[in-house]
């Protein structure tokens, strides 16, 4: 059984020397060194070859590897682009519509930049509690659980974040109402970021023109949906709609949309995701499970990926 290696990154900057030397992400000259390893090490395919591999069982080098980059960052564009584009690499790349076409900031990330600038995470908890307590006499009281019990359902330690980050996360990414953490994400990011959302959009995220710059490159381009939403969290006609429009956005930048690829946002997707996936002509689907990638046909919208700190940086 042919296996591959898929490595997803995110931010990929000269760090230490931004505005967020806090911000969680790899350093540029670390991404440099890991390519160096993994070109080294393993023959880095481009997405097309492995879709016409999942189409047409075509033939796949020995030690194939795949590199995806989530979450379209002005980062991919300034930094990532150029290194790929010398060494004559492909990246597959998977923005969110909104952000693009909307300069919407993402939750997601306003929790990381709100990170970055406080680092003190029970100061951020002290001011989530503050919060829930006074929206619970706001709202319907039944749509809120107290504290202590968010508490204990979402404090819980991971091999990346201690118990309080991943509290701070969970809670303002998915935990709570849409409309209530959209007001806590918005609340936290004008206390301690203090910077304009469109402002922060246009510096943080890739343009649509960018975007049609690195395809005529041979840059490849997927779905990341359109709001960045845990899709099994949806109703099945709300993915649907979710999944349609990010369709409409990778036609609208010329990326394919026949035999195309579905990353899923926060790797999270179910049952009614795949039928979705399977009826719309998606080919590939990448998920956040840590594995070497196993390409049997029944498999190939699960798609495991590493992190890149799986492998030697320096």
């Amino acid at each position: 059984m042919k296996k591959l290696t898929i490595i997803t990154y995110h931010y990929v900057r000269p760090i230490k020397k931004s505005s967020y030397p806090l911000i969680k992400g790899l350093e540029l000259e670390s991404f440099k060194n890991q390519l160096n390893y993994l070109e080294k090490n393993y023959k880095i395919i481009t997405m097309e070859s492995l879709i016409n591999f999942a189409k047409n069982s075509s033939q796949l080098p020995d030690n194939p590897c795949l590199l995806t980059f989530d979450d379209g960052y002005k980062d991919h564009y300034l930094y990532v682009f150029p290194e790929l584009k010398k060494r004559g690499i492909q990246g597959s790349f998977f923005s969110v519509a909104k952000t693009v076409l909307e300069k919407k900031i993402l939750d997601a990330n306003k929790i990381h930049f709100i990170l970055a600038k406080e680092p003190n995470t029970n100061l951020l908890i002290e001011e989530i509690k503050k919060l829930l307590n006074e929206y619970k006499n706001k709202t319907d009281s039944k749509k809120l659980y107290s504290f202590d019990e968010y508490w204990k359902k979402y404090a819980l330690a991971n091999k990346l974040d201690t118990k309080e980050t991943v509290f701070i996360k969970r809670i303002l990414q998915h935990a709570l109402p849409e409309n209530v953490r959209e007001k806590f994400c918005d609340f936290l990011f004008d206390c301690y970021v203090k910077k304009t959302q469109s402002e922060f959009a246009s510096v943080l995220y890739i343009s649509e023109e960018e975007i049609k710059e690195m395809i005529q490159s041979n840059m490849f381009f997927g779905s990341h949906s359109y709001k960045h939403s845990w899709l099994n969290t949806l109703s099945k006609n709300f993915q649907l709609k979710e999944i349609e429009k990010s369709l409409n956005f990778l036609d609208k930048i010329g990326a394919p949309t026949t035999d195309w690829v579905m990353n899923y946002p926060y790797g999270a997707y179910n049952s009614d995701t795949l039928d979705i996936l399977k009826a719309k002509g998606c080919c590939i689907g990448l998920t956040m499970i840590s594995a070497v990638a196993e390409l049997r046909k029944e498999k190939f919208l699960e798609l495991p990926r590493f992190r890149t700190n799986d492998f030697p940086s320096e």
